[in-house]
């Protein structure tokens, strides 16, 4: 397993681990990485600012206000991605 796989693999758990401790969404078959977090009701305007300042904290990252504006941290396979190209940008 490569670096960067590894990498992404870590990110992801600590990013679901956040949202069921602080959302209350719970993966399964329900929802799944590719639910949108907002339709389903697990993530209002005031959970997309905490999840954002956790994303930039936990993971020493910024986001543009086009990024934050952009309606791609709606998943959690979404958010995943995004939190990996910044990380892996450097």
């Amino acid at each position: 397993m490569s670096n960067t796989t590894k990498n992404a693999g870590d990110t992801q758990v600590k990013i679901k681990q956040y949202l069921t401790s602080n959302s209350l969404a719970e993966f399964d078959a329900g929802v799944t990485e590719d639910s949108d977090l907002f339709k389903e009701g697990f993530i209002d305007s005031y959970g997309y600012i905490e999840l954002v300042k956790y994303l930039e904290k936990e993971f020493r990252i910024r986001f543009s206000d086009d990024e934050l504006v952009s309606n791609q941290l709606n998943t959690l396979k979404n958010i995943t991605s995004m939190v990996q190209s910044k990380i892996d940008a450097g």
